[in-house]
């Protein structure tokens, strides 16, 4: 077996057992439920979706710019998850350590665990990205990332269907602790998967002294110049605002549609399954159509998502709803890597991923608030609708521009140009 083949089934594996973990520990559903029955708002749930797209985005470029390059060595790589892990732990032990008669203490350390959860990975991520381009080729890598994350999704819904039932049966006595402490577990598996891979070519080139300060004079010339990297912004922008929306979906079945536990065992598959259809489908899409092509597959499923969780007045079409929430998501790591991998190239991997998530950390922690102040405010309906816009004005761009697929690397700096 060739290394690169080798590399593509470990990285799957990996994905694998991270869906596995992950489901465990689903903000849009097992810690928004949690919340929920800790006496928490629409606002408190748009709030836990902020911290979570933050942690995630924030840190990245300075990630980028403060470790070296080896942590893209793949042993290195498994070491910087480690932290991370603490969030699961920390928040699961909330609802046995903090006293039944205090939920207000319990919400307060079950957000923090989570905002430790989301940091640790969003220092990770520019490093696995620049891990990823060493170790798969760049012509496999729109079809690795798909069935990576069906995979990963796949892993999910085996898990998924399983924390629901916890929470069900256990609740905050012992449901939430128990599906929030077995994640590690799985996320332990997929660190080990993680240490087969090989790199096939070198660590990026390090960070010069005073690289901050050119990341960001190249932000604000890539702002100011017209092309692919400001239309890719964009586009992210308006996915963030896209997906936002659903990040309430559980609140209002629960508030609202006032939808009984069991149906709601049916969600996190439902959501899990959406997302594998979508990494499949938009990592061959991106291959094989292009980038255009998967990001208008993938607003459209954004779209109806939008219209279904509102017209939904059965147990069949909310979660037909989450399908295409878990669809529209899918296209963060599947069709946004490969754009970005593509731009940057691989000694440019680590600093572009992080510049550009960086970049969307105001946008990311600002939408899912103002979704959950929005529908307290105007009501679900009205934030719904918002969403769908946002779908629609993507869908406008990407039939009006056309350069998306330039393969020009619009990331490097002038000097470097030159």
């Amino acid at each position: 077996m060739k290394p690169a083949q080798r590399n593509f089934i470990a990285g799957v594996a990996s994905e694998f057992f991270w869906g596995m973990g992950f489901a465990l520990f689903l903000p849009q559903i097992l810690v928004s439920r949690a919340l929920v029955e800790l006496g928490g708002s629409a606002t408190l749930v748009g709030l836990l979706a902020s911290i979570f797209s933050i942690g995630l985005t924030l840190p990245q470029v300075f990630s980028a710019l403060t470790l070296p390059p080896r942590f893209t060595d793949p042993p290195r790589l498994v070491g910087l998850h480690l932290p991370a892990l603490l969030g699961p732990l920390v928040a699961g032990l909330a609802f046995l350590v903090v006293p039944a008669k205090y939920p207000g203490y319990t919400v307060v350390v079950v957000l923090a665990g989570f905002a430790m959860f989301s940091m640790g990975i969003g220092i990770v991520i520019p490093h696995w990205v620049g891990c990823v381009g060493r170790c798969i080729p760049e012509k496999v890598r729109g079809r690795y990332f798909g069935v990576a994350f069906f995979g990963s999704g796949l892993g999910a819904t085996l898990t998924g269907w399983l924390g629901e039932r916890w929470a069900d049966e256990g609740g905050l006595a012992w449901g939430y602790s128990l599906s929030f402490l077995s994640a590690i577990l799985f996320m332990f598996l997929s660190l080990g998967c993680m240490l087969f891979f090989k790199p096939l070519v070198g660590r990026p080139k390090p960070q010069r002294p005073g690289a901050v300060w050119r990341a960001f004079r190249m932000m604000n010339e890539k702002l100011l110049e017209p092309g692919p990297f400001r239309v890719g912004l964009v586009l992210v922008i308006l996915l963030n605002l896209a997906s936002a929306p659903g990040n309430l979906f559980t609140v209002y079945l629960l508030q609202t549609v006032k939808m009984k536990g069991a149906w709601l065992q049916f969600l996190t598959p439902a959501m899990t399954l959406g997302a594998m259809a979508g990494s499949f489908l938009l990592g061959w899409t991106t291959d094989h159509r292009g980038l255009r092509a998967a990001y208008g597959v993938a607003f459209l499923a954004g779209l109806a998502s939008l219209a279904l969780i509102i017209l939904g007045g059965n147990p069949i079409t909310p979660a037909l709803a989450f399908a295409g929430f878990g669809f529209l998501n899918a296209a963060f790591p599947v069709v946004t890597l490969v754009m970005l991998l593509k731009f940057g190239g691989r000694h440019e991997s680590t600093l572009q991923q992080g510049l550009f998530n960086t970049l969307m950390s105001p946008w990311s922690f600002l939408a899912p608030i103002a979704a959950g102040w929005l529908a307290g405010w105007l009501g679900y309906g009205w934030t719904f609708a918002g969403g769908g816009t946002c779908c629609l004005v993507a869908l406008l761009i990407l039939d009006r521009y056309k350069g998306l697929e330039g393969k020009k690397a619009p990331f490097k700096t002038r000097k470097r140009q030159s």
